[in-house]
């Protein structure tokens, strides 16, 4: 066990420096110089040749890949060319709207899912045909084609809902700003509900086929409940392990699409910061929201090994 836990964790670590220096190396190449933005008007050529060579701009690119490495290790992202304050803070100060999104997301999905794929894979019927067409659409459609129809849909030919924003001026928290931010958040979070609802039904409906016709199924109608009861809540919960390594699995995803779902709806969060940060070539603060990214999907990446070893201990031999 220790050795399959080390194994993963020096995996991951490789992973992640691989990962640091790709994107340093493709944003070095980028054309520009993103210090340039950052001076303050009305600086000599002298003064920016100074404040350049200050920032580090002329150092070697193994100089400037180990400082930025080196803080990284110290948790210290640097600070936002265009916002002028920590990174971190910047990124830490958005995820509570990320989450906002993701998390009614992925509890909505989920739920959705475990009812629905639960049903039909007890009974094969025309439910199941329509699963599959609305799965498979939002598959293989992308996240902001369908955010751009919902928003024509229900923001534009039906005005039901905001287009964008979070509809909150003031930090004040009150019932009136809770319901606005909650209003603006519908759409956001039927886009990411959709794309989850999509993966987790068909995973979900296959688990439960795979326990439909075992034999503790059969064993426990003996008890007294029905063939259905039985294959409803103990074929359920001997699935459970399977459904929490799911949700490990699509973090992800759900990350990806969050990202591409508060751009189109200017939902401040991880994903619209981002945005800003790539059209302003703000560079630390593209890689730190990369680095929390990779962190974060590493991770969970990770717990789902540590789940599928815990269910086929084969896999750490």
């Amino acid at each position: 066990m220790k050795k399959y836990i080390t194994k993963r964790i020096i995996t991951s670590i490789i992973i992640l420096l691989g990962i640091c220096i790709f994107v340093f190396a493709l944003l070095q190449i980028a054309p520009g110089n993103p210090y340039i933005d950052s001076m303050k008007p009305g600086m000599t050529p002298e003064q920016i040749e100074i404040m350049l060579q200050k920032k580090g701009y002329y150092d070697m690119l193994p100089i400037k890949f180990l400082k930025w490495f080196s803080s990284i290790l110290r948790f210290d992202l640097g600070y936002s060319m265009k916002y002028g304050q920590s990174v971190m803070s910047l990124i830490m100060e958005k995820i509570p709207n990320t989450l906002f999104l993701t998390l009614p997301s992925l509890i909505i999905g989920l739920y959705v899912s475990i009812v629905i794929g639960r049903y039909i894979a007890y009974y094969d019927g025309l439910l199941n045909r329509i699963v599959d067409i609305f799965s498979s659409i939002g598959i293989s459609m992308p996240t902001f084609l369908f955010a751009i129809l919902l928003i024509k849909w229900l923001a534009f030919d039906f005005p039901l809902f905001p287009v964008s924003g979070t509809g909150v001026l003031s930090e004040t928290v009150t019932i009136n700003t809770v319901f606005t931010k909650i209003h603006h958040a519908v759409l956001p979070v039927i886009v990411l509900t959709f794309i989850q609802f999509s993966y987790f039904v068909r995973y979900i409906r296959e688990y439960m086929l795979s326990v439909k016709n075992a034999e503790y199924i059969r064993t426990y109608q003996g008890f007294g409940m029905t063939r259905y009861e039985a294959y409803k809540i103990i074929g359920f919960r001997n699935i459970l392990p399977q459904i929490f390594t799911m949700i490990f699995m699509e973090i992800p995803n759900l990350i990806a699409g969050a990202l591409i779902t508060e751009t189109v709806f200017v939902w401040p969060g991880l994903g619209k910061l981002n945005y800003d940060a790539v059209s302003y070539r703000d560079y630390p603060l593209i890689m730190g929201i990369i680095i929390i990214i990779a962190f974060t999907v590493l991770t969970s990446n990770f717990l789902s090994d540590l789940l599928n070893y815990y269910l086929d201990k084969r896999i750490g031999v």
